[in-house]
C-alpha cells in the first residue's frame, strides 16, 4: 500500500507520524512545500494530544519543554463572558487529564524525526481519484500514482478550478468570529490555564508559553474594523501594564466543514477538513482523530477490490457530525452575552438561533439541549475546583447522567460553561447579579 501525505503543517506531519506508527508495511510519501512559511503564534492543545505525542515518538513533556517551550494546560478561564461578568474556569475533566502550550513551529521538527516517509519537496498541481489508485501531477511535471492520500495543506479555495462555488462546504455561520489579529508578548506569571477574556469586539485570548505569551483579539470582521480593534486592544495590554509587543499577523478565517471529507482514496485533514473558532483549542486533537480515522479505515481496506458507497458516507456523516457538534458547543459560549452591550455581543450571543436555521445543524442543536439540561443541576464551579482525583471520583462521577459526549465534549463540559455565562436560571455556584458596561 503506498500513502501519499501533503502538507508540512503541524495537521501534516501529525498524519505523516501517525502513519508511521500505525501503517508499518505502507509505502509513505510526505510531499510540501518548504518554502511556505507556518505561523508561530504558539498552540494550545486538549487532553488528547499527550497520549498521542508519546504513543508515536516515545516522548514526553520534558522533551516539548526544552525544545518548544512547553508549559502544562489544565484548561482555561475566563473573564467578562456571559451575563453576571463573574470570571470562571473550564477545567479539563476527569480532573487528572492534562494538554500541554507549546510553539507549533518546532513540534513539527520534533514529529518530523519519527516519521518515515520519503520527503519530496514540491506542490501537487492536480489530483484525480479513480476508484483504485490517485493519480498526482506535481508542479515539476513528476506524476505519482498511489493508493491513497492525506490532504492537510489548508484552507481550501472558495472555488473549484472550474471557477464554481465548492458545494461540499458547509459554513459553520453560528459561530460570530471570523478574523484574528495577533502579538507575541514577554513571558508572564507561569500558568497552567489559557485566559479568555471577553472585550467590545471580540474576545482575546492568551497562551501562556515558557519563552514568551501568545496573544490574540479574534473577531468579526464584518461588524469592526482592524483599526477599532487594534485600539481596543492596545488599551487592554496597557491596562495590564504591557506596553511593549511584536506584532505577528491578522488572519481571516472560515468556520466550515467538508459535508465529504473523503472520497473513498482522499482523506482531508487539518484546516483542508475543518476549521472552529479556536476557543477550546480543538483542532490539534480533531487532526489527531483524523489521523486515526484515516489509518483505521486504510488497514481495515487494504484488500478490497471495490469501494462500499455505503461506508463510505458513514465515515463522511461520522466526521461532519463530530465537527458540527464541536461547533456548536463552541457558539454555545457567546449565549449569555458578555459585559459589553455592543453590535458583536448582540450578534454573537444569538448564535444559536442561527444554527437552528441550518438544516444540517438543527438535529444537534435539539441534541444539544440534553447536555444543558444534563448540567443545568451540576454543580459547575465546583467542579472546576477539584484538586484530588479520588474526591472527584468520590464527588462528581456519580452526579453524571450521560456517559457518551457530545462531540467532544461532556455534561462535566457544559456545566462548566453554562453556569459560568449564567445560561441557567438560577446558579448553583455563584451568587451575583448582573452588571452592565457599554462601550
Amino acid at each position: 500500500m503506498k500513502v501519499v501525505i501533503l502538507g508540512g503543517g503541524t495537521a501534516g506531519f501529525i498524519a505523516a507520524a501517525h502513519f508511521t506508527r500505525y501503517l508499518p508495511d505502507a509505502e509513505l510519501l510526505h510531499i510540501f512545500d518548504p518554502s511556505i512559511p507556518t505561523i508561530g503564534v504558539g498552540e494550545g492543545t486538549t487532553p488528547r494530544f499527550p497520549g498521542w505525542f508519546e504513543e508515536v515518538t516515545g516522548l514526553g513533556f520534558s522533551v516539548l519543554a526544552e525544545r518548544c517551550g512547553a508549559t502544562m494546560k489544565k484548561g482555561s478561564r475566563y473573564e467578562n463572558w456571559g451575563r453576571y461578568g463573574q470570571p470562571f474556569t473550564h477545567r479539563f475533566q476527569p480532573i487528572h487529564l492534562f494538554a500541554y502550550h507549546f510553539d507549533a513551529g518546532p513540534l513539527v521538527d520534533i514529529l518530523g524525526e519519527h516519521v518515515r516517509a520519503t520527503r519530496i519537496a514540491g506542490r501537487v498541481e492536480a489530483m484525480h481519484t479513480t476508484e483504485v489508485r490517485v493519480d498526482l501531477r506535481l508542479a515539476d511535471g513528476s506524476a505519482i500514482t498511489c493508493d491513497y492520500v492525506f490532504d492537510a495543506r489548508g484552507f481550501p479555495r472558495a472555488t473549484n478550478a472550474d471557477g464554481k462555488p465548492m458545494d461540499d462546504i458547509l459554513r459553520l455561520d453560528w459561530i460570530p468570529t471570523n478574523r484574528v489579529m495577533i502579538r507575541r508578548l514577554a513571558p508572564g506569571a507561569p500558568s497552567e490555564f489559557s485566559r479568555a477574556v471577553a472585550r467590545p469586539h471580540g474576545w482575546i485570548f492568551q497562551v501562556p508559553l515558557r519563552d514568551w505569551t501568545s496573544c490574540g483579539y479574534i473577531f468579526n470582521a464584518q461588524l469592526s474594523t482592524d483599526e477599532a480593534v487594534e485600539e481596543d486592544f492596545t488599551s487592554f495590554l496597557h491596562g495590564e501594564g504591557v506596553t511593549t509587543w511584536e506584532p505577528r499577523v491578522k488572519l481571516d478565517f472560515p468556520n466550515f466543514v467538508r459535508r465529504r471529507s473523503f472520497d473513498g482514496r482522499v482523506f482531508r485533514g487539518g484546516n483542508a477538513a475543518s476549521f472552529i473558532e479556536p476557543l477550546e483549542a480543538t483542532a490539534i486533537g480533531t487532526a489527531i482523530l483524523q489521523s486515526r480515522a484515516a489509518a483505521s479505515w486504510m488497514l481495515e481496506h487494504v484488500r478490497d477490490a471495490e469501494l462500499d458507497v455505503g461506508e463510505i458516507d458513514e465515515f463522511n456523516d461520522a466526521m461532519l457530525t463530530y465537527i458540527c457538534k464541536d461547533s456548536l458547543f463552541v457558539a454555545w459560549h457567546y449565549a449569555g452575552g458578555s459585559q459589553w452591550d455592543t453590535p458583536f455581543w448582540r450578534y454573537a450571543a444569538k448564535a444559536i438561533d442561527r444554527a437552528r436555521a441550518s438544516d444540517v445543524a438543527r438535529e444537534y442543536v435539539e441534541e444539544m439541549q440534553e447536555y444543558i439540561e444534563a448540567a443545568r443541576t451540576l454543580p459547575g464551579g465546583a467542579i472546576a475546583s477539584y484538586e484530588d482525583q479520588d474526591a472527584w471520583d468520590r464527588d462528581v462521577y456519580p452526579l453524571l447522567r450521560l456517559f457518551l459526549p457530545f462531540g467532544n465534549f461532556s455534561e462535566l463540559n457544559f456545566a462548566q460553561v453554562g453556569h459560568g455565562i449564567g445560561y441557567y436560571d438560577s446558579r448553583h455556584d455563584v451568587a451575583a447579579q448582573p452588571t452592565s458596561m457599554n462601550s
